[in-house]
């Protein structure tokens, strides 16, 4: 039986396609190397997605326990605020000392006593609380930045392209 050209090149065709299918072959097994290929960058980002999620829902539940003792300090504030001023404005409604009490019961000097003494307890316990916010301010200004931190940390060794991340809490 002769060899016509067709069969020719239908079996050097059939060569072409089997090299190009080991090529191909190739270069997918470098690409799903888990070493230095496309499975690594893979396996890379999802390493610190995981790490960013996990951060993030830490920062969040951090976040939410501050945010509710903060609300807690902000209404006792308030509350004391408006001890501190209905205290004020008893103090300025009380009745003027008398230069020469002549018979003046013990029972006067006693309320502007008690009166001062409330005042001076409402403004060291406000000033209490208010110290109490501007630590939690800080304490939260500070997870959020080692937040940041180990996110950015993360990311760089697993990233050749970083991204910055940065703390937005501004304490005044």
């Amino acid at each position: 039986m002769p060899v016509s050209p067709f069969d020719i090149a239908i079996i050097l065709i059939s060569s072409v396609a089997c090299i190009y299918c080991m090529v191909l072959s190739r270069r997918l097994r470098a690409l799903q190397n888990t070493r230095n290929g496309l499975g690594a960058t893979i396996k890379a980002l999802s390493d610190s997605i995981s790490a960013v999620s996990a951060t993030t829902d830490e920062t969040r539940y951090h976040a939410g326990e501050l945010a509710t003792r903060l609300a807690h300090l902000i209404e006792e504030a308030k509350i004391a605020c408006t001890r501190v001023e209905q205290l004020t404005h008893d103090l300025e409604q009380a009745p003027p000392p008398m230069p020469q009490p002549v018979q003046a019961p013990p029972q006067t000097t006693i309320p502007q006593q008690d009166t001062t003494d409330a005042m001076k307890e409402a403004l060291a316990i406000s000033n209490e609380r208010l110290r109490e916010i501007t630590d939690l301010m800080h304490r939260m200004k500070h997870m959020s930045e080692e937040s940041a931190a180990t996110a950015q940390r993360d990311m760089n060794t697993h990233d050749s392209h970083p991204v910055q991340l940065r703390s937005r809490m501004k304490v005044v």
